[in-house]
């Protein structure tokens, strides 16, 4: 694995103000997240595991949360309504370049993914763990 892939990086930073982002997350351990949240308080989390370089990602979809956030004071709340499996394998190139800055050559979901992602130092963590 590529160390330097390990961590929380956000579409977010790369698109600001946008009204739905995705963001990644990667831990050292080779488990993993994307979250994907919309201002219609529409949310979903796909967990994974991953290796790879910081030129080819093998990632194993294992579940799919889907659901709604609602705010309560500054604190974010996530109500998973729909809880599913999966079994599915990608395999996506991909480019670190400075900044650092991640980018895939396509999307883990082709409805809900972003291709184009910026470190954030201190990161997050699946919402949906809490």
């Amino acid at each position: 694995m590529d160390a330097r892939l390990v961590g929380y990086w956000s579409e977010s930073e790369v698109h600001p103000g946008s009204t739905e982002y995705t963001e990644l997350g990667f831990r050292p351990d080779g488990t993993g997240w994307q979250y994907w949240s919309s201002w219609s308080t529409a949310f979903v989390v796909h967990r994974f595991t991953w290796e790879g370089t910081a030129s080819r990602l093998l990632i194993r979809l294992g579940m799919i949360l889907d659901g709604t956030w609602s705010l309560a004071g500054e604190r974010t709340d996530h109500r998973i309504e729909r809880r599913e499996h999966l079994d599915t394998e990608l395999t996506l190139s991909c480019t670190l370049a400075p900044g650092p800055r991640l980018r895939l050559a396509r999307p883990l979901d082709e409805m809900l993914g972003g291709t184009e992602f910026l470190a954030v130092p201190g990161g997050g963590t699946d919402p949906t763990l809490a």
